[in-house]
């Protein structure tokens, strides 16, 4: 029986669920900073240690918000007092509030805002994920907006508000990204609310007042950390994480995956002798609010070891919801093969696959270069279009997160997809990085920068030759994985070598480089070479000769630079491997 195939028979789904009550019936919601995210976090603590797993919680600096209170009215064209919560890392009003007339602009994307002025409004967005809630609100401050209301998503009778926060600047700030944080007050409501207002917006004007306040503040976070130590590793290992700060009740975000987590914890560290990489469980604080508060704090302290030795990072959230059933992945590229064919183990179905872009999951090490990985089952689109697009559940974020919204049976086929793909990572003689994928993604992105570079084209079209032979190194490496037979020395050099040119990925999978990070759910982001592609936009955009088509035309030219680096100290370092491996 394989390794994998004892895992599978081993994982408790009584013990998962009895860790899961205990954080969804005795501690419940759990923000950070909290007597109750002390609580939980303690209590998960000592669970890996009964399981013999070394365990231990890191205490450090992050910051957060505090939600208070909120009040909306309508004042005309009628008089209604509505149901408000407020948003954290708001920028809170006065006591006496404040009036304007309200815009419904649908989601909240740039291209809601085309041919209306938001200057002054107070803006009426649908909470969908596209844009995400921190982005929505970071546009609208752009914009000129005055405040932000969001509604719920789910069906239009419910009156659910959903608790969330839109600190759009990534972790702890800096001196330089402080300024980053959205100074908009910004105030939830339910869908049924939120539907009445949108009529009242389409028959005519709407002027609405509202009041509402958040702290920010410095606080002492608590994360637990477990560490599963391969005695056949050799420095090697797999992240795994799961936040464990949440609103409401907090079943489906995140007991489900806290549990999860712990249970794979257990079943691996009986197995310890037999693996080959480490396995590091982190339960995240500072996900919620201070947005991948923990993660971040995380990477940046834990920088080296994760350079040297990280070879995917496994996120473990929103897991098994009541009416989900299209299994979905979402990764990078140089992980589709893997974690396809893993799902057409598991399900015996092709599965979905999604790009990983920075922004949500705790995808805090984009810029280290280590890949991200995320799973759950998702809703057919029949069924998301009478949830309003509620892909998280109408039931996210708020004390109807219960755990009779997790289908058990489901919860046990996600535990054998993460224990199957951690295994793989965790034991494969080889990393398993397609390069040939990523090559062919990075010449993708490259050609699409082409195509709307204009009159940039000049300024980086010498780049095309590195980028040639950027594909033909990766490919050429892909290959030589084929030859290496039982050859140690070989395989560790690929190794090495597959991981140093997976840590010169930063910018083609974010905008804010190796060393920065990118804001909560930028859509950015999602450009090809994200930083390129905005300078470039720029220069374009910029009348000819002005001061600003001066600015971006340096900027076009060091951003061309960094990407001209990180393929070429790819090149090189392959070159050297395999000379070194004849």
């Amino acid at each position: 029986m394989s390794l994998y195939e004892r895992l599978k028979e081993e994982i408790s789904l009584d013990e998962l669920y009895e860790n899961m009550s205990y954080l969804v019936e005795e501690v419940g919601e759990r923000l950070s900073g909290t007597e109750e995210m002390r609580k939980a976090t303690a209590y998960i603590c000592s669970k890996l240690t009964e399981y013999g797993v070394d365990a231990h919680i890191d205490h450090f600096p992050m910051y957060q918000s505090y939600p208070g209170e909120a009040a909306l009215k309508v004042m005309e064209p009628c008089t209604k007092e509505i149901k408000a919560r407020p948003v954290c890392h708001i920028q809170s009003t006065a006591e006496e509030g404040i009036e304007g007339e309200l815009m419904y602009v649908g989601s909240g994307s740039y291209k809601d805002y085309e041919g209306k002025d938001a200057k002054g409004k107070i803006i009426l967005t649908d909470m969908n994920w596209s844009p995400g809630r921190p982005e929505k609100a970071r546009i609208a401050w752009e914009l000129g907006a005055k405040a932000l209301i969001i509604m719920n998503w789910g069906r239009a009778e419910e009156d659910l508000i959903q608790m969330g926060a839109v600190k759009t600047q990534w972790g702890n700030p800096t001196p330089d990204t402080e300024k980053d944080i959205v100074e908009l007050p910004v105030i939830s409501i339910s869908r049924r609310d939120g539907e009445y207002l949108e009529a009242l917006c389409q028959k005519g004007k709407t002027t609405v007042w509202l009041k509402a306040n958040a702290s920010r503040e410095w606080i002492t976070a608590d994360q637990p950390v477990g560490i599963v130590r391969g005695k056949q590793s050799k420095g090697q290992y797999v992240l795994v994480g799961s936040h464990v700060d949440a609103w409401g009740k907090s079943a489906i975000c995140n007991a489900s995956g806290d549990s999860l987590n712990l249970e794979l914890a257990r079943v691996f560290q009986k197995h310890c002798a037999e693996l080959k990489r480490d396995v590091v469980f982190v339960f995240w604080d500072g996900h919620e609010i201070a947005e991948g508060g923990g993660s971040t704090w995380y990477c940046d302290s834990h920088w080296a070891e994760m350079n040297e030795g990280c070879v995917a990072y496994i996120n473990v959230d929103n897991l098994a919801i009541k009416g989900t059933t299209i299994p979905g992945v979402e990764g990078q590229p140089e992980m589709k093969q893997m974690l396809m064919e893993a799902i057409k183990t598991i399900w015996d179905t092709e599965g979905v696959w999604h790009q990983a872009y920075k922004g949500g999951g705790d995808s805090s090490f984009f810029g280290v270069g280590v890949p991200y990985i995320s799973f759950a089952t998702e809703y057919t689109e029949e069924k998301l279009k009478e949830l309003n697009y509620a892909f998280y559940s109408p039931w996210l974020h708020s004390d109807s997160d219960t755990i009779d919204k997790l289908d058990r049976e489901l919860l046990k086929k996600h535990s054998e997809f993460f224990a199957y793909i951690t295994e793989k990572l965790v034991n494969a003689p080889l990393v398993l990085y397609d390069m040939k994928a990523l090559a062919q993604d990075v010449k993708y992105q490259w050609e699409a920068i082409l195509t709307e570079a204009g009159r940039a084209t000049e300024m980086i079209l010498d780049t095309t030759p590195i980028v040639d032979q950027y594909v033909a190194m990766l490919e050429k490496l892909d290959l030589v994985k084929i030859s290496l037979g039982n050859d140690e020395t070989k395989a560790a050099l690929y190794n090495k070598l597959v991981i140093l040119c997976e840590r010169q990925t930063a910018m083609f999978r974010g905008y804010s480089g190796r060393y920065g990070q990118d804001g909560c759910c930028a859509l950015q982001t999602e450009n090809p070479i994200p930083a390129l592609d905005k300078a470039i936009k720029k220069y374009n955009e910029a009348p000819l000769g002005s001061h600003e088509y001066y600015l971006w035309e340096t900027q076009i030219l060091r951003v061309r630079n960094m990407v001209y680096d990180a393929m070429n100290y790819s090149i090189r370092y392959v070159e050297l491997g395999l000379s070194a491996m004849d």
